[in-house]
């Protein structure tokens, strides 16, 4: 009897065992194709060979059309041959969207060589063996646009909420969603910070294909690291504003005179001041030369006080609260009682998203706007 139950007990723990391996192991479908065009994507820019006969199947062919309009075909051995290992290019990818059905995939991605081209990339997948594998690829491309114009990021240094020990953060998606949209669209980005230098940065989702491109794209987190101070800012090389939100947003920006004055005389010049979430809590000082908000009367959006945790210390810490104080000083603060449902507001030369699901239409606007005086 003590046998049998002591063999009962190897076989449950056996059983168990293998089903926390299982689960740990498990991925889905859409995990396991997104490793195998992440091998293409990374391997490709980071001279890793290996990586691409992982992610090809060997009769893998690259179908293109040349600039004589006639058809080209390569091999996955030829195109492997262009990568030189470990010699990394400036290459930034993204996936843009994956759909199966059983054993048969099609994927798209985006693959941006800055200074050059955009190219759009489309993948043809089968599984077999228990691994994905790109059977086909096709491509085509378009210029990046001409330089249009600067636009100015604004973003706090604030590492805490207020004199707590609770960590704040810029919000990273705030940032990058919106930065993405404006260098595709053929404008460059400055930051600039109360105080300078590095800044804070959180709420990172590196699920977000966008988001995990530019967190491992040293240039872009150059620039987080080493943001402008107000006096190295020369007003008239920007065509718009845009405040980044973030918890690290309601301190040491909107009170900050030299930021209000960049901001304020960029708006009196024929430019756009744009906000995201708490970043709306930047713009609550402007005033134009009368001493007047320059959104009074203006609908005006943000994060509001009905989603805040008001009995929380991280909310007692602010100094203000962003909607009263935007109807304090005559705006028409308005909100969603929906969150993330893509709230924002046009009016004039004034655009504010609510939360961070605004920001790629807020930065789009922006654009817009710009284009349309």
């Amino acid at each position: 009897m003590k046998s049998y139950k002591l063999l009962l007990t190897v076989l449950i723990l056996i059983t168990v065992l293998n089903a926390n391996a299982q689960t740990k192991n498990s991925k889905t479908e859409t995990e396991l194709i997104t490793e195998t065009l992440l091998d293409y994507i990374e391997g490709t820019a980071n001279g890793e060979p290996d990586r691409l006969r992982k992610a090809f199947h060997p009769d893998f062919k690259l179908y293109t059309i040349t600039e004589r309009d006639s058809l080209r075909i390569r091999s996955g051995e030829q195109y492997i041959s262009n990568t030189r290992k470990d010699e990394k290019s400036n290459r930034v990818g993204r996936i843009l969207s994956i759909d199966f059905e059983k054993d048969a995939a099609t994927a798209k991605a985006e693959i941006l060589i800055p200074g050059w081209r955009i190219f759009t990339d489309y993948f043809l997948l089968l599984k077999y063996e228990g691994s994905w594998k790109i059977v086909h690829k096709s491509y085509t491309w378009r210029e990046i646009p001409k330089q249009q114009g600067k636009i100015l990021f604004i973003t706090s240094n604030q590492h805490t909420y207020g004199n707590t020990n609770i960590n704040s953060s810029n919000h990273f998606s705030e940032i990058v969603l919106a930065y993405d949209v404006f260098i595709k669209n053929g404008y460059t980005a400055d930051f600039v910070s109360p105080n300078g230098g590095a800044i804070p940065i959180g709420y990172i989702e590196t699920s977000d294909t966008t988001q995990k491109k530019y967190l491992y794209n040293n240039d872009f987190m150059n620039l987080l690291k080493t943001t402008h101070k107000p006096t190295e800012i020369n007003v008239a090389d920007y065509k718009a504003v845009y405040y980044s939100g973030g918890g690290s947003a309601m301190f040491g920006v909107a009170e900050n005179a030299e930021i209000q004055n960049i901001a304020t005389k960029i708006y009196e010049t024929g430019g756009v001041v744009s906000s995201v979430c708490h970043g709306t809590a930047g713009i609550v000082n402007l005033k134009d030369k009368k001493g007047v908000s320059i959104y009074q009367n203006k609908k005006i959006t943000g994060f509001p006080d009905f989603f805040e945790n008001n009995k929380a210390d991280y909310y007692k810490s602010f100094p203000f609260s962003i909607g009263q104080t935007i109807i304090k000083n005559g705006g028409n603060f308005i909100y969603s009682k929906k969150e993330r449902n893509n709230f924002y507001i046009v009016d004039g030369r004034i655009i504010t998203g609510q939360d961070p699901s605004a920001t790629i239409s807020v930065a789009q606007k922006v654009i817009e706007t710009i284009q349309d005086k």
